[in-house]
């Protein structure tokens, strides 16, 4: 009797071992992303740290420089005018395309019928055009002698100013420019978290004599705090990036480095200047700058963010 239950109970325990066994069947379907992510972005990433410790001619095999490549570039005046212009971009930036498209986006979800939808096209529009094509129809429009501004203010003996060519305000024109086409796109993942919340706690509150602004700051912007802390970080990362196209095509950087930016110059270090070194370095500056930054916002932010 004893052994016929020791029988029953090993082969009871042969199928639980046989289901302990690790599949590799998981692993087969990820292994194309994970060769694609090594292939394109972490040895891309390894490649460039190893290329800022090198000089490289086209007429002699590279060489080792150790930091000189760091040291020339934080010498340099045009990339101190590009960080601090980083720093504009992104701080100035995050009123315009963070916070502007909440009330935006509250308003659309409040209305809650056919005109909702009519607002977000009309809002998510500019998202779809080319960032080329948008830069070329601002410069139009802000051009001091044939734009289409200087043509409406002209009969009253107006002079249309020229904003991309103040050192003042073309950086804020870059700016507009960026958050006028991308404010749509956000104000839609706003709609997306909104669409979580009940609209019986809005009522339950509106019953105990909240009004709007109760609302909104005590319910709204709560609940829909992990959509805003996505955003935010979302902007910090990529408005260096984003804002590279109205640069290039609208002041090239000018005037005066005036709305250059990090991005940027790496570009130029590349592409213009030909220095390999001093372009690698400035990305791994950049990519330290961006780091620090989401890290920052990160150990600051995310302790006011409500998961629950």
């Amino acid at each position: 009797m004893t052994n016929a239950i020791d029988i029953a109970a090993v082969a009871d325990a042969r199928p639980t071992r046989r289901r302990r066994r690790f599949d590799v069947r998981p692993a087969l379907f990820l292994t194309p992303f994970i060769v694609l992510l090594g292939l394109f972005t972490y040895w891309p990433l390894i490649d460039t740290v190893y290329l800022s410790f090198m000089k490289l001619n086209t007429n002699a095999p590279a060489s080792f420089v150790g930091l000189s490549n760091f040291r020339g570039v934080l010498d340099n005046s045009q990339f101190h005018d590009a960080a601090i212009n980083s720093l504009i971009y992104v701080f100035v930036s995050i009123p315009l395309k963070v916070l502007l498209p909440i009330p935006l986006a509250v308003f659309i979800w409040t209305i809650g019928d056919r005109a909702a939808n009519i607002y977000k096209s009309l809002l998510f529009l500019p998202t779809l055009l080319s960032f080329v094509v948008v830069s070329i129809v601002w410069i139009w429009l802000l051009n001091p002698v044939m734009g289409l501004f200087q043509s409406l203010i002209r009969p009253f003996g107006l002079q249309m100013p020229a904003l991309l060519s103040d050192v003042g305000t073309a950086i804020y024109v870059i700016i507009g420019v960026g958050a006028w086409k991308l404010i749509g796109f956000n104000v839609l993942l706003y709609l997306a978290g909104l669409s979580s919340i009940g609209r019986d706690y809005i009522e339950a509150m509106r019953l105990d004599g909240a009004g709007d602004w109760t609302v909104l700051r005590r319910l709204i912007i709560p609940l829909l705090s992990p959509t805003i802390f996505f955003v935010l970080i979302s902007t910090v990362v990529f408005t260096i990036q984003q804002v590279f196209t109205p640069i290039d095509v609208m002041t090239e950087g000018g005037p005066l480095n005036a709305t250059t930016n990090l991005f940027y110059v790496v570009y130029q270090y590349m592409f213009q200047s030909f220095n390999v070194g001093y372009s690698a370095a400035g990305t791994v500056i950049l990519f330290v700058f961006l780091g620090a930054l989401t890290v920052f916002k990160v150990l600051v932010i995310e302790k006011r963010v409500h998961y629950s």
